[in-house]
């Protein structure tokens, strides 16, 4: 009797945990996560930038290091070319259904986009406390990490061009697929080239 009541409160958490779980997936589209991981991952970088210079405005001009003058002009009109071309991947992703039809083949399933996105921008929210802990404290270990930050952004971008470039279904158009992959490149050239690399180079330098 024992044996039966058991067998039977398991099926029934069984099919409670199947219909949650089935609507919860339904509710959750690669679509849906893709919106919340960008509001959420879109707050913590833009927070972590306000809470960074509105808190420690005497460090404002070390955030460039050795970075001239006019190296930082550049880098800043590379900075809103790369946002703009961020928000036409995801006006591809969200409204083209990007989010789901790029990551059909890869290993991380339909939600390959979205998860690399949340690791992009991790990282790239790492970056401000990371440095600002680095120039108040001097200790190289802050630096490293804040290298790390970079380049794990980077990388995260690169992956995200892949997925969209080995693309080879139809549910997105021949120029969807391109305007998505334009827009990623560009934010990922100012991430790799910009960020991780002249940024790096040139913050010691006098």
């Amino acid at each position: 009797m024992f044996v039966f009541k058991q067998s039977y409160v398991y099926h029934n958490t069984y099919i409670f945990l199947k219909n949650h779980l089935t609507f919860w997936s339904w509710k959750m589209s690669p679509q849906v996560t893709f919106i919340l991981v960008n509001i959420i991952g879109g707050i913590l970088v833009l927070g972590g930038y306000a809470i960074g210079i509105g808190n420690f405005p005497e460090h404002r001009n070390s955030l460039w290091g050795g970075v001239s003058t006019s190296w930082r002009q550049v880098i800043v009109v590379s900075m809103l070319i790369a946002a703009v071309g961020y928000l036409m991947f995801c006006y591809m992703a969200v409204f083209k259904d990007g989010a789901t039809h790029f990551s059909h083949d890869w290993i991380l399933g339909d939600h390959s986009i979205t998860i690399l996105t949340a690791i992009f921008l991790i990282s790239a929210a790492c970056w401000m406390p990371f440095l600002l802990t680095y120039i108040i404290t001097g200790t190289n270990f802050w630096w490293i990490l804040t290298v790390v930050a970079l380049w794990i952004t980077a990388l995260s971008l690169i992956l995200l061009c892949l997925v969209v470039a080995t693309y080879n279904g139809n549910d997105l158009s021949s120029t969807e697929k391109i305007l998505a992959l334009v827009g990623l490149t560009a934010i990922t050239f100012h991430c790799l080239v910009m960020d991780a690399i002249l940024w790096v180079v040139f913050f010691h330098k006098t």
